[in-house]
């Protein structure tokens, strides 16, 4: 999400190049936070922690905060239920650099690379039941369309309305030593340790896993060489999103190297009716 305000923050001057979006978009739930909103995340905060409220200073507040230990303050921070899913922080609306209405916006002239997870709750999922939280099959589908594949899907097609050189993916590997439960598939961040190469912290990686890491890694580097025209040639070439095309690269499905094309609507055609707030409002009584 923070990588796709720079597209809207600098139109008339962008400062990057290209954007690669993994997961997030300016269109993801959860962000941006309206100002009303961090400012009552903020005050809670700096009340458990004994630095006042919104009656109080903010210069001696702030003060306050600044002498405190990282993991009182981290210790504050709400981290269960709906807040481990949406955090509490993040960029705040200001109409300057965040917006609030990125439906009216126009994104900068620039190249976009994005994509998801092919099962982003899986982290939460996780998470939440490590707290003995679970929720049905299908809230869990619900959150991964609303919440991530629409997102990307809207995005991908904002970017091309504004005639920028647009590739979609969705990552599909699932490895054994970067498996996170048997719930997770391919999670939130999944890919993560495949891009920057760190599997082999964990140890055991597959043969499978190694060249698909290979493969990711050149993508990425093909884009970020020439983000208009590097992935066209990169290993025979990926085409130009289209979502009337099987132009959805489907990264490491059956964990295989290649781009095995999909039509996007194979993952789209729920989004017509996909609604994160109606979900939250159901699981966690959290409604607008």
């Amino acid at each position: 999400m923070s990588v796709d305000f720079l597209a809207y923050a600098y139109t008339s001057d962008p400062i990057v190049a290209g954007i690669i979006s993994q997961s997030g978009t300016t269109f993801s739930a959860g962000l941006p936070i309206p100002r009303e909103a961090s400012a009552a995340n903020w005050y809670t905060v700096t009340a458990a922690v004994g630095c006042g409220n919104s009656s109080n200073s903010s210069t001696e507040q702030l003060a306050c905060m600044r002498n405190l230990d990282l993991n009182t303050i981290l210790a504050a921070v709400p981290t269960s239920g709906l807040d481990s899913i949406i955090s509490p922080f993040g960029p705040t609306v200001d109409n300057t650099l965040v917006f609030s209405n990125y439906s009216e916006q126009v994104p900068a002239h620039i190249p976009l690379l994005i994509g998801s997870d092919d099962y982003e709750a899986g982290t939460f999922r996780t998470q939440l039941a490590l707290g003995n939280i679970t929720f049905a099959e299908s809230d869990w589908d619900e959150y991964n369309l609303a919440s991530f594949t629409c997102p990307a899907s809207k995005r991908a097609n904002v970017s091309l309305a504004a005639s920028n050189p647009t590739w979609r993916y969705r990552y599909h590997g699932v490895f054994p030593n970067v498996d996170i439960s048997s719930q997770g598939g391919a999670y939130h961040g999944a890919e993560l340790q495949l891009l920057f190469g760190t599997t082999y912290l964990t140890g055991n990686s597959t043969a499978e896993e190694i060249a698909v890491e290979a493969y990711i890694q050149g993508a990425w580097a093909a884009f970020a060489k020439d983000p208009a025209r590097g992935l066209l040639t990169y290993e025979g070439g990926w085409p130009l999103y289209d979502p009337a095309e099987k132009s959805l690269v489907r990264l490491s499905f059956d964990n295989l190297v290649g781009t095995n094309l999909a039509f996007p609507d194979v993952y789209d055609a729920g989004c017509a009716t996909a609604s994160i707030a109606a979900l939250l409002c159901r699981l966690f009584g959290v409604c607008q």
